[in-house]
Parts: C-alpha cells; sequence; structure tokens
C-alpha cells in the first residue's frame, strides 16, 4: 500500500516485506506553504510539520485589536506592530504566525515581501481552544523566537 503527499497530507505509507505498513513523515517547506490555498484557514509550518486551524473567532479578534503595544510602539517610534496574517519564517520548515508581530528598528532588515524573514523582536499569541493544541515555544526557542507573549 502506498499513499502519496497530497496537499494536505504528510505521511506516505508504505506496505513492508512483512505485510505491515510503515509510516514516514515528509517535511513541508517555505515552497510547499506557499503553494497552499488562500481559503481563509490558519496554516503554519513547525519544523516541516503543517498545523491548520480555522479563522479566528470575533472574541480572539477583540482581544487582540486591544494590545496597547501598537500605541505604546507608535509614540515612541520604536518600529511597527503587525496582525494576523503575517509569516514569520523562522527556517525554510518553520513558518509561523503569531496574532502580533511587533519589529524592533533593529530588526526592520527582515522585512521582505514574503513577510518577516527571521525572528521578529516579540511575538503575541492569543490562547484559544485552537492554538492550545499547538505549542510555538520549543520550536520558536529553538529558532531565536525567545520573547513570546501568550495573552
Amino acid at each position: 500500500m502506498y499513499r502519496s503527499l497530497g496537499a494536505d497530507g504528510l505521511e506516505t505509507q508504505r506496505e513492508n516485506a512483512g505485510g505491515g505498513v510503515a509510516t514516514s513523515r515528509v517535511a513541508l517547506t517555505y515552497r510547499d506553504y506557499a503553494a497552499l490555498p488562500d481559503d481563509g484557514r490558519r496554516y503554519q509550518l513547525l519544523d516541516g510539520e503543517l498545523f491548520v486551524t480555522a479563522a479566528p473567532a470575533t472574541r480572539h479578534q477583540m482581544i487582540s485589536i486591544r494590545a496597547p503595544l501598537h500605541a505604546h510602539v507608535t509614540a515612541h517610534g520604536l518600529g511597527h506592530v503587525l496582525a494576523a496574517p503575517v509569516d514569520v519564517i523562522l527556517a525554510d520548515t518553520s513558518i509561523v504566525q503569531p496574532d502580533i508581530v511587533f519589529v524592533g528598528d533593529d530588526r526592520q532588515h527582515l522585512v521582505s515581501a514574503r513577510g518577516i524573514e527571521g525572528a521578529p523582536t516579540l511575538g503575541v499569541e492569543i490562547l484559544s481552544p485552537t492554538t492550545t493544541m499547538v505549542d510555538h515555544r520549543d520550536v520558536a526557542s529553538r529558532r531565536r523566537l525567545t520573547d513570546i507573549w501568550r495573552l
């Protein structure tokens, strides 16, 4: 038995000589990520593994818009605050979309047409039932995204 990799499938399965099924993971990259449909779902890659969640709920967005970070950064000319969806490309196999991202003046060189190519100054993740299933802290810490607020 063999199942090929599809747009939403990460596993390849083969029947081995003993009749059992061997499963292996396929690490996705930015190229695979960029080819995903723009269908309102939130796609993220964590070490090559695809995570899909629904668009944020209204309560989630109300919390996001009230974050005082934007007002503070703007008033003091510290950089830019961006709201999701914005890709934070930590590696070719790790692309996340924090709810709010702060890119300080010293990291403006990371901002490109693709997103933020490297660790921003700060990422803010608003907890909800869908985001609690995916814990970005481990991947983020390995990719030098050390400042994460979880609201």
